[in-house]
């Protein structure tokens, strides 16, 4: 057993290394000064980008280039459950091109009226993936920014970053979107359902999970809590959109096909009464999740990815999440429980 005196030198050195990097931190080490920054954009076409989380949120920051000169741009974008809020709503959408558009104004709208100003627009930016990424920018002129601390000190003092307790949602972190978030996409032209079991955004038209009712967080997915219907059951049961169609799981007979998820090696079968059809664990918790993403695909494409949870895949059966699985086993981040 290794003793805790011989692990200090261990916690030392690990406390002397300092803070991890951070996309962030990598950019400005990569590019010391501002100017710097600007010269690295000249070089690639007039565009310099750095997507990272904080504690604060999830933001791009740029340098490019318009009419007028140089600028430092922050694209701050929604977070948490209200995130999942915009994915489902483009997942939804029969025309995904238009619900960008729909979207967008539809985070114009979501700014409370004290908060709009005309310098902060509602825009789309690039994504690493298919999915759009949409959330409010603001700008100013590179011109008297020399070092990353002023640029740290213009950016604090921009109206954008009184939105960032927003870009959670109306009702904080970690709570289920409220109501009116949801009446606000309808009113632009969004389809968007509420679980009656948890309150989540819910779709049907996820890629990996079609047909079944899930929601787009990296815990759950198709799994409802039931916290609005009188608390959870260790036995796993699917979000609905009617509290009166709520019921138990069921138990299994004993007589049902079981064979290994190729995955995570657990036995599962498609005739479980909570889950007919779809592939769950044959044990006592009956989860249809095999997998969640994990943290080794970066900020960026953690943000953008369609991916929630993964479903089980049987030996011998072929499932539409079956690219993902392989891309997130290849990169990293497919993190079994």
């Amino acid at each position: 057993m290794t003793s805790v005196a011989a692990t200090i030198p261990q916690l030392e050195s690990a406390a002397l290394s300092g803070p991890p990097e951070t996309p962030w931190s990598e950019f400005t080490d990569a590019h010391p000064t501002v100017a710097d920054a600007v010269a690295a954009a000249e070089a690639v076409g007039g565009v310099l980008s750095c997507f990272a989380f904080d504690d604060s949120g999830e933001y791009d920051r740029s340098l490019l280039r318009d009419g007028d000169g140089w600028r430092y741009e922050v694209t701050l974008y929604p977070r948490g459950y209200l995130r999942d809020v915009v994915k489902v709503c483009w997942l939804n959408a029969d025309d995904q091109d238009q619900a960008v558009e729909q979207l967008r104004r539809a985070l114009a709208a979501y700014v409370p009226e004290g908060l709009r100003r005309p310098e902060i627009e509602a825009v789309q930016r690039a994504s690493t993936t298919s999915v759009p990424r949409i959330g409010w920018a603001q700008s100013l002129p590179v011109a008297g920014l020399e070092t990353w601390e002023d640029v740290r000190l213009a950016e604090k003092a921009l109206p954008l970053m009184d939105l960032a307790p927003l870009a959670e949602g109306l009702g904080g972190w970690c709570e289920p979107p409220l109501q009116e978030t949801f009446e606000l996409f309808r009113a632009h032209g969004l389809a968007v359902r509420a679980c009656a079991g948890c309150g989540q955004a819910v779709t049907d038209r996820h890629p990996h999970w079609p047909g079944v009712l899930v929601s787009v967080e990296y815990e759950f997915g198709p799994v409802c809590d039931r916290s609005r219907l009188g608390g959870e059951s260790w036995r796993r049961v699917g979000h609905l959109l009617d509290a009166a169609e709520a019921r138990p799981a069921g138990r299994l007979t004993g007589k049902e096909r079981k064979v290994a998820c190729l995955n995570c090696g657990r036995r599962v079968t498609e005739q479980h009464p909570a889950w007919p059809g779809v592939w769950s664990e044959a044990g006592r918790h009956n989860t249809p999740v095999c997998a969640a993403v994990g943290s080794g695909c970066g900020d960026a494409l953690e943000y953008d990815l369609v991916d929630c949870v993964y479903p089980h895949i049987p030996e011998g059966f072929d499932s539409p999440a079956a690219a993902a699985v392989a891309a997130a086993r290849d990169g990293g981040y497919f993190l079994l429980p």
